[in-house]
């Protein structure tokens, strides 16, 4: 039985020696049939002679920065295989992780699925596990308290994508995976793979660890879901109330910052407001 074709989407702005990386553990792939869309999100680096280093089926496409979201909803118009698979280009995949995760979608019902990473830090020997076992069936509730998949861990039918037009929002700074997690699990189960089979690159600049951008992205949620009745009935009234709290301390965030001396100041404040909402959010987690 042939294989399906799988398209791995490869949004790209800059780090062209992790890029290389990337697109090397996708070579590494046990998993042949597939064709690798790298996005140049408007980079200022030259990345033409990449495509010659690998023996891949490889398609360069160009565009104008407009962000992470952008490159990917792009790549998902311009692939052609059966499955979508993501990563980001300052990841890295195990040899077996399409081999794993293909068989396991073609064998069962789910048209997405996850599985278990390693985060690992720039210039450095450490690494942690995350397992991410507890993310199965209808993840809805846990996209909204807390959701630990990873972009690089993530496969999804095509069909669903262009039949549901789910995509990537342009319109966010940060959150834009969530938020297409969300359009997803609103009516599929999420599948698991029991593996660790990525690494998550943490460079020191990665948005989800700062507690101003929680804060934000905090707020920006509670304003899409404070009158969606069926969202709020899902959500226990303490994380309710830890958005609410989140909205409150984001808009006083504003009046703040332009009285900060630097961004290490603010950050240990605005890391004292979110200790509560976080606590919420982390008591009620899925884990």
């Amino acid at each position: 039985m042939e294989e399906p074709l799988v398209s791995v989407i490869i949004p790209f702005y800059s780090g062209r020696a992790w890029l290389e990386e990337a697109i090397l553990s996708v070579q590494h792939q046990t998993y042949k049939n597939l064709e690798v869309l790298i996005v140049n999100d408007g980079s200022k680096e030259d990345i033409d002679g990449v495509l010659d280093k690998f023996r891949l089926n490889i398609h360069l496409i160009k565009k104008e920065n407009e962000g992470p979201a952008s490159a990917r909803n792009l790549g998902i118009e311009k692939a052609t295989g059966k499955y979508i698979a993501f990563l980001d280009s300052d990841d890295l995949w195990l040899p077996e992780k399409l081999r794993q995760q293909i068989t396991f979608m073609e064998n069962s019902d789910v048209v997405w699925s996850q599985h278990s990473y390693r985060i690992f830090w720039e210039n450095s020997a450490k690494t942690k596990n995350i397992y991410t076992n507890a993310h199965t069936g209808n993840v809805l509730k846990d996209c909204y308290i807390s959701f630990k998949v990873q972009t690089s861990c993530v496969v999804v039918l095509k069909d669903i994508l262009i039949e549901n037009n789910i995509r990537f929002p342009v319109n966010k700074r940060y959150g834009q995976d969530l938020d297409f997690y969300k359009q997803i699990a609103k009516d599929y189960p999420l599948g698991y793979i029991d593996n660790i089979n990525s690494k998550f690159r943490v460079r020191g600049t990665n948005a989800g660890f700062r507690a101003k951008v929680q804060l934000n992205d905090k707020a920006a949620v509670w304003k899409e879901i404070k009158q969606n009745k069926f969202i709020l009935n899902i959500l226990p009234k303490p994380v309710q109330s830890a958005y609410k709290i989140s909205y409150i301390f984001s808009n006083l965030i504003r009046g703040l910052d332009k009285y900060m001396k630097n961004d290490r100041d603010s950050e240990f404040i605005y890391k004292g407001m979110y200790i509560f909402p976080y606590s919420i959010f982390k008591l009620y987690s899925n884990k």
